[in-house]
């Protein structure tokens, strides 16, 4: 029974001293260099990112459906607060609309982050290259159509709720 206390007493030692130092001390340029190694892996995907942006033309399709969205939204408030004259809407439209233009930039910049935290490096890679293609070209150019077309399905649906 002593034996076995001063084995658990050893144990312990050796456990409390492992604690207390730490893990080995690892080589500065090693850690220098894997963390070099990262910032530039991490940069390169988030400008991986703003290409995708760029070349899928997102601010060009949000420019192109915001005043539908805009008169949806005029829509629904017009029904909730009909006592709004339409001079009034016209000129909130007119300034919100002024509004969203000016920040879209900060909003895509914004999206960033959201990309990166739910796409791989390689799967941006891979929607890179898609729309690099005639066919990734051809969903761009038809994407604003089929965005409106769509928003137009929701308020109807949403009217017949």
């Amino acid at each position: 029974m002593a034996a076995l206390a001063r084995i658990s007493a050893v144990c312990v030692l050796l456990l409390a001293g492992l604690a207390v130092s730490g893990p080995a001390a690892a080589d500065p340029a090693a850690t220098d260099l894997a963390a070099t190694d990262l910032a530039e892996v991490q940069s390169r995907k988030l400008d991986m990112i703003r290409e995708l942006l760029e070349t899928s033309q997102t601010e060009s399709l949000l420019q192109e459906v915001l005043p539908d969205v805009l008169q949806q939204q005029r829509a629904v408030l017009s029904e909730v607060l009909p006592d709004v004259p339409d001079e009034v809407w016209d000129l909130a439209l007119k300034e919100a609309e002024a509004a969203f233009r000016e920040s879209i930039d900060a909003f895509l910049e914004q999206t960033i982050p959201i990309y990166d935290a739910y796409l791989t490096e390689a799967e941006v890679a891979a929607l890179l290259e898609f729309y690099r293609t005639p066919e990734g070209r051809s969903v761009v150019q038809k994407l604003p159509l089929l965005t409106q077309e769509a928003m137009g399905a929701s308020h109807q649906w949403g009217l017949a709720v």
